[in-house]
């Protein structure tokens, strides 16, 4: 029974070196992070929330990727909850990509209504195609969809960034054009909406503005005392684009969780921050965009479900790892 006592062990040690976390780092090594210029002439930490509004949505998506012989299905499902609702499918979207894993065969495609093509780049999802790139290409699309079906009441919660800036995109590359026109779409998109980005621990905005943290999850719990509150603002800007970030830390178990909280104008991105906290789930997620994503991930496995169940042809080892995933969803 060692292995239980080094289970105990690293418990035990987790606090230890959690604390060292706390001291700023070196950049990230090996993790595709998000990019961009930012910038912080000052920072507020404000302590608690006030109470939401009455009218708001939340908008998510999810994608799963299923291999077949040569062929990568993308399949790409979306909700938006609140006063309006709709779903994808449901409302008219190209949300079953292909990406062909070979070169050649897109003639066989054609007229088919599915995704193989880039609408940004103009050629199609082949083996010189980034999957990726392809997947965020589907996606988004179906988040803007979705986002053109909200009749701009209330506040729109969005599930991820306004704009998005991958780092290994930002200063050119094969796929530079692609991303900065998926950005440039989704902020015209986005203008009157919040994003709400889960995962900042990949992140250092917030950890640099302040010299504080190994990023910004760890930044944003010392700035505030691991306590329930917010602090920013931080300003992202990229070719052109600009947004305004704040750090959202809700109540957990164990001290707090931190979600990220972004609009193209400071005064959204700030007002959303102060009552975002009064109005999360259990996970710390806001419950708008915990029932948005419920539903899509729910249709996203039926989905999956009735591919597999059609497709005259097995899919590969790692496919069928994701139809398992899909059916534990349902």
């Amino acid at each position: 029974m060692c292995f239980v006592d080094e289970l105990f062990v690293l418990a035990g040690l987790l606090g230890v070196l959690g604390e060292s976390a706390g001291e700023p780092s070196v950049e990230l090594v090996g993790a595709r992070g998000e990019g961009g210029v930012s910038s912080c002439g000052y920072y507020v930490v404000r302590r608690g929330f006030g109470v939401p509004p009455g009218d708001v949505h939340g908008l998510d998506s999810h994608t799963s990727v299923v291999e077949f012989e040569g062929v990568s299905v993308i399949v790409a499902t979306g909700a938006l909850v609140g006063r309006v609702l709709a779903t994808v499918p449901g409302v008219a979207a190209r949300w079953l990509g292909v990406r062909l894993n070979f070169r050649g065969g897109v003639e066989l495609l054609e007229g088919s209504g599915l995704y193989y093509r880039s609408e940004v780049l103009g050629v199609p999802f082949d083996a010189g195609f980034d999957l990726e790139a392809a997947r965020d290409e589907v996606r988004y699309h179906v988040e803007g969809v979705l986002a053109g079906v909200w009749d701009g009441g209330g506040v729109l919660l969005v599930d991820g960034p306004v704009f998005r800036v991958p780092d290994v995109y930002q200063s050119g590359g094969g796929f530079f054009r692609l991303y900065l026109e998926l950005a440039r779409a989704r902020a015209a998109l986005l203008r009157g909406a919040v994003g709400v980005v889960k995962r900042v621990e990949r992140s250092r905005y917030l950890a640099r503005c302040a010299g504080v943290g190994s990023d910004d999850e760890v930044a944003a719990r010392r700035l505030l005392n691991n306590s329930p509150g917010y602090v920013g603002p931080v300003v992202v800007e990229w070719e052109g684009l600009r947004k305004y970030l704040f750090y959202v830390a809700v109540p957990a178990p164990r001290g707090v969780r931190v979600f990220r909280v972004e609009a193209l104008e400071e005064g959204l991105a700030e007002e959303a921050a102060s009552w975002l906290g009064s109005l999360s789930d259990a996970s710390g997620l806001p419950l708008p965009l915990a029932v948005a994503d419920r539903v899509a991930r729910r249709l996203n496995a039926a989905a999956v479900k009735l591919l597999y169940a059609a497709s005259p042809v097995e899919p590969t080892y790692r496919g069928l790892e994701v139809v398992q995933a899909a059916l534990g969803e349902l």
